[in-house]
C-alpha cells in the first residue's frame, strides 16, 4: 500500500501565474497525498488464468479525503509547469503458470494525479506500454490492453468531466465520445479489445487537478512453445503536452508456458464420407462428424478417374485440447489408401498403409478401389497405440440380376394419371440389382413397361435415391394408370435394365410387379376381432372400403378417424389402406405394408358396451360405426367363486358352531347326573361302612360272651368231674 508523500516548501514562496499575476504566501505548509492501489483478485476469463477486477473494491479505492487535502493546499502552490505526481503502477500478480493452448491474463492497477489539463493540447497524460523482454520462442506471442474500470477524484459517470480519456498510442489511433470509460466500470472500445492488439494505452483527463485512476486487464496470448516470457511494463510521461519521458512506476510480470497435453484419447473421430471435398469443407466450418455415409459403388480401375470412393476425416482430440499424434490407417480388401486425391492408384503404385505426420487439425484420408469387386476395410489408430475405429465399404462389379425387394403398394388408383398414393418419394415397390456376387449395384437405369398401357402406364423410371432415401443399389419404382383406366383392371409392370452380359444386342435383364386398380371409396364397415372382450384387453379394429363398383379402394388413402363412446386404453389410430383394409395396427411411414406394433388399442375397462364410430370417407361421409362388449374378466369370475366359497364355509362354520353348543349341553346335564350318582353313591358308601361298624362291634360283644360262656363251662366241667 502507497504511504504518506509529503512536499515542504520554503516559509515564504511567490508564485508567478502568468495570467493573474496573483500572489500567495504560505508557512510550513505541508500536502499530504493519500493513494490506494488496488486488491484485484485473479479470475479465469477466456482461458484459466484470466482475471477480473471487482468493481465494488475498485471504486472504494477513490480517496475523497486525500483529493480535498490535495485541493486545498497544494493547489495554492502548484508549481509554474504542469506534472504528473501521485504515479503507481501495481500488478496483481507477478507470476503465472498457463499451457500453450492458453492465454495469461494480469490486472494492472494504475493511479496518478494531473496537475495541468485546461486545455486539450496541455493536458498532462501517462503512455502504459508492455513489451515481451524476454522469451525462448521466436514467436513470443501477442499483447493486448483492455480497460477493465476506471475512476476520477471528481467522480465516476458517463460525463466527460467526470472519466478518464484513453487513447490508443500511434499515428493514426483517434478518440471519440464512446472511447471514454463509464460510471459503471464497463469499458470496451474498439481501440483496446483483445482483437486489435494494442499494447500501449495513453491516459488524460481534460480537467487539471483530477485523481485518475484506472484498472487495466493485460494478456498474453497465442503462444506457440513451452518456456518462460517475461513482459516489462513501464510507464511515460507527458507535462502539458510536451514529448514523453519515462517515469518510475514499472512492473514485470513472469509467465511460465508449458506444452499443451498433445495426447489422443476415446473423444477422437473417423467420419467415413463418400465427398472426396467433406474433409475440407468441415475444416473451414462445415460439419465433419455426423453419421457415416453409405459406401457403395462401383469398382473401378479407370487411370481417367481420380475421384476417391471414399474420404475419412479424422479429427484427434482429447479433453483440453486438439491432440496432435501420427496416424496409422491400413487396408484390407479390395481398396488402397491415400493422402492425395491426383492420381488414382494401381496395383504397382497403390498403398495398403500409411502414416500421417501428427495433423494440427482436421486430417484427410482417401481411398480408392482396386477395379475389384468386393469390400475393404479400413483401420485406424494412433502411433501411440489408440485404436480409433474402423471403416467398411463396398465396391460392386456388374448388375447381373434385378428383383422385388418390397410390396409397398399393390392396388393404384383409377383414371388418376399420375397416381397421388405412390410418388417417386413413395413408391408403389422397389427392386434391387445386384451383381454375381450379391453384392447391390448403383448407378443403374431402371425403368418400366406396361402389358397393358390402359391399366397402367409404362416408362416411369425407378430411381435409386429418391428424397428421404440413400444410393444403396435399392430402386425406387412410381406407378401411373392410364388416365381411362377403371376399376378392378389389372396389368403387369416389367422393370428392366441393360443386362452388361449382352454386348452384341440390347438385352435387359427383368423382374415383373402385378397391379389392379380400384376407386374412391363408396362404403365403409367397421369391424372387431372379437365379439367380448375382458376389461383393457388388446382390441383390433378393422375398416373395410370399397369404391363405387365393389373393388377394393385404391391404396394409401388414409383411415379414418374414430372415437369411442367409453375410455379407451392407448391411442386408436387407423392406418392407410392397403387392399381396401385399414385397421388400428401401428405401421411403417415408408412402407405401410410393416407392422411396428400390434398392441396399440385396448378395450374400456368398465364392462357393458361400448360404441366406436366416425363419419365414412365417401362423398357424403355416412356416418359408420360398431358396438363392442367388455364383460366380467376371469380375475373377476375367479373373485366371485372365492366369494361363494367363503360364504358357504361360513354356513357350515355356523351349523358347526351350533353342534358344539349343543353337545356341550348335553355334556353339562350329563355332568349333573354323574355328580348326583357320586353324591348317591358316597351316601351309600357312608352307610355300609356305618353298618360294617355296627356289625363289628356286635360281633366283638357277641365273641366277648362266647368266650365268657366257654369259660363257664370249662368251670362247670371241671367242677362236674372234680
Amino acid at each position: 500500500m502507497t504511504g504518506f508523500s509529503k512536499f515542504s516548501f520554503l516559509r515564504r514562496v511567490r508564485i508567478h501565474d502568468g495570467e493573474c499575476g496573483a500572489v500567495a504566501r504560505a508557512l510550513h505548509h505541508t500536502v499530504r497525498i493519500f493513494s490506494s492501489p488496488a486488491a484485484i483478485e485473479k479470475v479465469s476469463i477466456a482461458t484459466n488464468e484470466r482475471k477480473v477486477m471487482s468493481k465494488k473494491t475498485f471504486f472504494k479505492r477513490i480517496a475523497i479525503t486525500a483529493i480535498a487535502s490535495l485541493g486545498f493546499g497544494m493547489l495554492s502552490v502548484a508549481p509554474s509547469s504542469a506534472t504528473v505526481t501521485a504515479h503507481t503502477l501495481s500488478i496483481d500478480s507477478a507470476t503465472d503458470a498457463i499451457s500453450t493452448v492458453d492465454s495469461a491474463t494480469a490486472v494492472l492497477t494504475h493511479q496518478f494525479v494531473n496537475l495541468g489539463g485546461n486545455e486539450a493540447a496541455l493536458m498532462d497524460s501517462v503512455i502504459i506500454r508492455a513489451i515481451v523482454t524476454s522469451s525462448n520462442a521466436s514467436n513470443a506471442g501477442n499483447l493486448y490492453f483492455q480497460v477493465i474500470d476506471s475512476y476520477t477524484s471528481a467522480g465516476n459517470d458517463a460525463t466527460t468531466g467526470n472519466s478518464p480519456r484513453y487513447l490508443a498510442v500511434g499515428a493514426t489511433d483517434t478518440l471519440t465520445t464512446s472511447d471514454q470509460s463509464r460510471g459503471t466500470g464497463t469499458f470496451s472500445p474498439a481501440n483496446f479489445d483483445n482483437t486489435t492488439g494494442r499494447n500501449a494505452i495513453r491516459i488524460m483527463h481534460s480537467t487539471a487537478d483530477r485523481a485518475i485512476g484506472s484498472s487495466i486487464r493485460l494478456t498474453l496470448a497465442n503462444i506457440q512453445v513451452a518456456g518462460t516470457y517475461t513482459v516489462s511494463v513501464y510507464t511515460q510521461t507527458s507535462a502539458g503536452g510536451a514529448a514523453v519521458v519515462s517515469a518510475t512506476p514499472s512492473v514485470t510480470w513472469t509467465i511460465t508456458a508449458t506444452g499443451a497435453d498433445k495426447t489422443s484419447t476415446a473423444a477422437s473421430t473417423v467420419t467415413l464420407r463418400n465427398d472426396q471435398n467433406a474433409c475440407a469443407v468441415a475444416a473451414a466450418g462445415g460439419t465433419a462428424e455426423a453419421s457415416d455415409s453409405s459406401i457403395l459403388t462401383a469398382a473401378t480401375g479407370s487411370a481417367s478417374d481420380v475421384t476417391p470412393e471414399a474420404t475419412a476425416c479424422v479429427r484427434l482430440k482429447n479433453a483440453t485440447s486438439t491432440a496432435e499424434e501420427s496416424i496409422t490407417v491400413s487396408v484390407s480388401g479390395e481398396a488402397y489408401v491415400a493422402t492425395s486425391a491426383t492420381a488414382r492408384p494401381t496395383s504397382t503404385t497403390g498403398s495398403k498403409s500409411l502414416t500421417i505426420a501428427a495433423p494440427s487439425g482436421l486430417a484427410t484420408v482417401f481411398f480408392f478401389s482396386t477395379g475389384t469387386a468386393g469390400t475393404a476395410t479400413a483401420t485406424f489408430s494412433t502411433v501411440g497405440g489408440l485404436a480409433l475405429g474402423s471403416k467398411t465399404m463396398t465396391f460392386h462389379g456388374d448388375v447381373a440380376k434385378l428383383a422385388v425387394t418390397t410390396s409397398i403398394y399393390k392396388v393404384a388408383r383409377t383414371a388418376a394419371g399420375d397416381w397421388t398414393g405412390a410418388s417417386a418419394a413413395t413408391p408403389a415397390f422397389t427392386v434391387t440389382a445386384t451383381d454375381s456376387g450379391g453384392r447391390a449395384v448403383t448407378g443403374l437405369t431402371v425403368t418400366t413397361v406396361s402389358s397393358d398401357t390402359t391399366v397402367l402406364a409404362g416408362g416411369n423410371t425407378c430411381l435409386d435415391n429418391p428424397s428421404g432415401y440413400t444410393v444403396d443399389g435399392v430402386y425406387s419404382c412410381p406407378v401411373t394408370s392410364a388416365t381411362s383406366s377403371v376399376s378392378g383392371a389389372k396389368a403387369t409392370l416389367t422393370v428392366r435394365t441393360v443386362d452388361p452380359a449382352v454386348t452384341t444386342s440390347t438385352a435387359y435383364l427383368t423382374t415383373t410387379y402385378e397391379m389392379s386398380l380400384g376407386g374412391a371409396i363408396a362404403s365403409e364397415v367397421i369391424t372387431l376381432d372379437k365379439t367380448s372382450y375382458e376389461p383393457g384387453e388388446v382390441m383390433k379394429v378393422t375398416v373395410t372400403a370399397k369404391d363405387a363398383s365393389g373393388n377394393p379402394v385404391y391404396d394409401g388413402l388414409g383411415g379414418r378417424t374414430l372415437s369411442a363412446n367409453k375410455a379407451l386404453g392407448g391411442t386408436l389410430t387407423m392406418s392407410v389402406y392397403l387392399g381396401g383394409v385399414s385397421n388400428s395396427e401401428i405401421r411403417s411411414s415408408t412402407n405401410p405394408n410393416t407392422v411396428l406394433n400390434t398392441r396399440a388399442v385396448f378395450a374400456p375397462a368398465a364392462s357393458g358396451s361400448f360404441i366406436l364410430s366416425g363419419l365414412g370417407g365417401d362423398a357424403l361421409a355416412t356416418p359408420i360405426s360398431v358396438t363392442g362388449k367388455v364383460g366380467d374378466d376371469a380375475a373377476t369370475a375367479a373373485a366371485s367363486a372365492a366369494t361363494d366359497a367363503a360364504l358357504e364355509a361360513i354356513d357350515a362354520a355356523n351349523a358347526a358352531t351350533d353342534a358344539a353348543n349343543l353337545a356341550a349341553e348335553a355334556a353339562d346335564a350329563a355332568t349333573v347326573a354323574a355328580e348326583e350318582a357320586r353324591d348317591a353313591a358316597d351316601a351309600a358308601t357312608a352307610a355300609v361302612e356305618a353298618l360294617a361298624t355296627e356289625v363289628a362291634t356286635l360281633m366283638a360283644a357277641l365273641k366277648a360272651q362266647i368266650t365268657t360262656l366257654a369259660n363257664t363251662v370249662a368251670k362247670i366241667a371241671k367242677k362236674v368231674k372234680a
